[in-house]
């Protein structure tokens, strides 16, 4: 009890003074279920929000703690036993989550149509969706998906990108829809564009800038070298060779 007490103060301590004790920032938030909470959701919250069991304001700065917490915009920490949602309640203006997310379930950042950027880390127990840019790492039991991530995915079944670069490492799946830089490890690593390695049972790529190593390497345009069983090039004189494939 005394450590956590210590650690709530150091937040309220430091976050407070940036955004201040008055006007349209309270230092303390307790929340049932929106409407019924301590202030009301658009009044942004500077220091700490209780969820018990569903909180949601505007902005909030500090810690966040419960299960199940809500904003548009975030910076601190947030600690929910379901789970954390960030910017679905406005359309202008700066949005997204810099620090810490944890949730027991799940992160989830914009949505599809939004502009949502997270820096920092995402720790989820199932999935971790971000549909703006991810500066940071994000952690899932099974998924983790950024639009545009630069650092590093761990999942044990999939990690999903439009552009990444970084490092993704699945026990079963990574994919690239437009570009990869850095490292893939996975059973099966897909990208349009990779530059750097892929690292699995079967590896594919339009086209590819690096190594692949893997049972199966598939790409259509290759600058680089293929370890494996089968190593398929499309645009070579000689396509397919077993254990090295080369070209540059």
């Amino acid at each position: 009890m005394k450590i956590a007490a210590i650690v709530i103060s150091c937040f309220v301590f430091l976050v407070v003074p940036q955004y201040g004790w008055a006007g349209d920032c309270s230092p303390l938030q307790i929340s049932f279920c929106p409407p019924y909470q301590l202030v009301p959701d658009e009044k942004d919250v500077c220091g700490l929000r209780l969820n018990l069991p569903v909180g949601n304001n505007h902005n909030v700065y500090g810690l966040d703690l419960g299960f199940l917490g809500g904003a548009f915009d975030s910076k601190g920490i947030q600690l929910n036993l379901i789970g954390n949602f960030t910017s679905f309640s406005d359309s202008s203006g700066s949005s997204g989550t810099k620090g810490l997310q944890i949730g027991g379930l799940g992160n989830i950042l914009g949505d599809i149509t939004s502009d949502t950027d997270m820096q920092g880390i995402q720790l989820a127990g199932l999935v971790n969706l971000n549909w703006g840019d991810a500066d940071g790492i994000q952690i899932a039991g099974l998924h983790n998906w950024g639009f545009k991530v630069r650092g590093m995915q761990i999942a044990s079944l999939w990690n999903g990108v439009d552009t990444v670069r970084g490092i993704q490492v699945a026990l079963l799946i990574n994919s690239a829809l437009s570009t990869m830089q850095g490292i893939q490890i996975a059973a099966a690593n897909f990208s349009e564009k990779a530059t750097g390695l892929q690292c699995g049972l079967y590896n594919g790529a339009k086209s590819v800038r690096g190594i692949q190593i893997g049972l199966i390497n598939v790409t259509q345009e290759l600058s680089g070298l293929q370890i494996g069983l089968v190593n398929y090039i499309k645009e070579s004189p000689v396509p397919i060779l077993p254990i090295i494939n080369l070209k540059f």
